[in-house]
């Protein structure tokens, strides 16, 4: 432990560094993710037939190792960063298209239907009703991939990515790296367990 703390005030920077391009790397994927997801999500919801098509696409990226899927995007990007957003912006699309899908399904016939009978048009339906009722199905779905994404960006230090599991790679390199190991386990464990509160 104490070797563990002496390491941590001596890196301090660095592993604040690594730590904010670490959650960097898994926001933007993220991010991207959401604004080609949730229209998809709410376009299945509108087209049930479309849903079982998008929804196995999703499923079946899922089952792709995170390394392989890595690698192959690797030899089109090159390494460094791009490589990792680009793996997460793909393993994000399934949970926040099926919590999309769920929210805006799941909002009641009822008020859908006496939000037609007062004249609102679709577009409206969607924004003024739809959405709102369905945020937060949206949001979880958001906080899964980041949690997700997270773990990810661990595996980037493999194509130069940096991020949180450099430090974990530089701690198992090491004679006693045990410090080192945990200063960068704990931060992305710490990650992981934020992530998926649900509020």
């Amino acid at each position: 432990m104490e070797t563990f703390i002496t390491y941590v005030s001596q890196n301090g920077f660095y592993i604040w560094e690594e730590f904010y391009r670490h959650f960097l790397m898994a926001a933007y994927g993220v991010l991207f993710a959401s604004i080609v997801s949730i229209p998809v999500g709410i376009l299945i919801a509108r087209y049930g037939k479309l849903s079982s098509w998008v929804l196995t696409f999703g499923s079946i990226i899922q089952t792709i190792p995170v390394l392989g899927f890595m690698a192959i995007t690797m030899v089109a990007m090159g390494l460094g960063t791009t490589t990792v957003i680009t793996t997460v912006f793909f393993y994000s699309l399934l949970p926040i298209i099926q919590n999309t899908y769920v929210g805006i399904k799941g909002v009641d016939k009822t008020v859908t239907n006496a939000a037609y009978a007062s004249g609102m048009t679709r577009l409206q339906l969607l924004t003024k009703v739809e959405l709102p009722l369905a945020v937060s199905v949206i949001m979880a779905g958001i906080r899964t991939a980041l949690v997700v994404g997270i773990g990810i960006v661990a595996i980037g230090t493999f194509v130069g990515a940096g991020g949180l599991g450099a430090i974990i790679v530089r701690g198992t390199n090491a004679t006693d790296g045990t410090a080192i190991i945990l200063a960068g386990a704990i931060p992305t464990a710490d990650g992981n367990y934020c992530g998926p509160y649900h509020g």
